[in-house]
Order: C-alpha cells, then structure tokens, then sequence
C-alpha cells in the first residue's frame, strides 16, 4: 500500500481527488490539506511515499514547498498539480526536486497514471506539457528530425518503448533505435535528463 498525502486547497476539488485515488486499492490519503504551512508536518508524520502538491497553496509556495520536503524527506516522490502552468513554474518546479508535474485538465485515468510512475520512480510529464511541435537544436547539436521530436516528448512524458511504438504505429525495435539515436545525439542517459532537455529546449504555454 503506498500513502499519499494531499495537498490542494479547493476542498471539492480534494474531496474529488481522494474519492478517484480511493478506487486504487494500492493507493491511500491518509492525511490532506489545504494549507501549505501544514504539509511539511503532515509529509512527515505519515512518512508518505507520495505528496500530491498544488503549486498555489496558501501559506506556502508550491516550488519552495517541493524544495523543503525533497531536503528534509529525499524517499517521498513529490508529484505537482496545477490548473495554469508556466515554463518558469514548470522549470523551477523540477529544479526543487519534483517528480512529476500533471495539468489539472487532464482526465482521472492521466492522474492515476502519473501517480503509479511517479511511485515506480519515471519522471512524469504531462501530455499536456510534453506534446512540442518542435525542440529547437542548439548549434552544436545534430538537428533533430520531425519523428524524433515526437519520441522525445513521449520519452519526456514517462512513456515505454511499447507506448510510443503503440501510439506511432512503429514498430518497438524502431522505437528503441530512434531512442538510442536520441541519446547520443543529445548526450542523454535517463528520462530525468530528457525531461530537463525538453523544458530548456521548449516554449511552454
């Protein structure tokens, strides 16, 4: 069983939350909020393996909270949820120590989803965030073809080779020759330093 604690100050919004993490029966709140200065207390009182955070938290803001917890608390996964994202807010956010970072547009399935990778420890970026119709290539990189933008994002957001080869209609070996050939191009070696490429590399909304 893996523990969660919620933070989000709309309390319809965080009654709905822990209905939809209720039909897990891998997953459990077992504490929430909708103060940002109680979160760290609650983060280590449960000793949770999760921290479910809204970035505009009252009391506390949402990146310095991340950096806090991530410090004080290095085996609880933080995993951020926003309405209004920006490319600063995003960024920083993953500078702090964030795990992953979900749109609050985005449906109960993409939520639960985040949730388990983030758990199992694959950086989360959502759809949302990681759909770039293009990764600009600095001047000393190899430019980057249409394709391999696509799987780059894909990469970013958290998904397998067999997702990407699903979605594209490609085949997995194809998949994983685009992936090795991104990784050298780029001088990458794990999906957190995709993740990191493709928030410098892009112009987020």
């Amino acid at each position: 069983m893996k523990t969660i604690v919620l933070a989000e100050d709309h309390a319809i919004i965080r009654d709905g939350l822990k209905l939809l993490i209720s039909t897990r029966p891998d997953l459990k709140v077992v504490a929430d909020t909708g103060h940002g200065d109680e979160v760290e207390h609650l983060v280590r009182e449960h000793q949770a393996d999760l921290l479910l955070l809204d970035l505009d938290l009252p009391g506390c803001h949402g990146v310095e909270l991340t950096r806090k917890v991530k410090a004080a608390h290095g085996n609880t996964r933080v995993l951020i949820l926003t309405a209004s994202p920006s490319a600063a807010s995003v960024k920083a956010a993953f500078e702090a120590g964030a795990d992953g970072y979900v749109l609050k547009h985005e449906n109960a399935e993409e939520l639960l989803y985040a949730i388990a990778l983030v758990l199992s420890g694959i950086v989360y970026l959502s759809k949302g965030l990681a759909q770039l119709s293009a990764l600009p290539a600095s001047a000393d990189e190899t430019p980057i073809t249409a394709r391999e933008q696509q799987i780059l994002a894909l990469i970013a957001r958290g998904d397998s080779s067999s997702d990407i080869a699903d979605k594209l209609n490609l085949s997995v070996l194809t998949v994983r020759k685009h992936r090795q050939n991104l990784m050298g191009k780029l001088s990458l070696h794990n999906v957190a330093e995709v993740t990191a490429y493709v928030l410098r590399s892009s112009a987020l909304p």
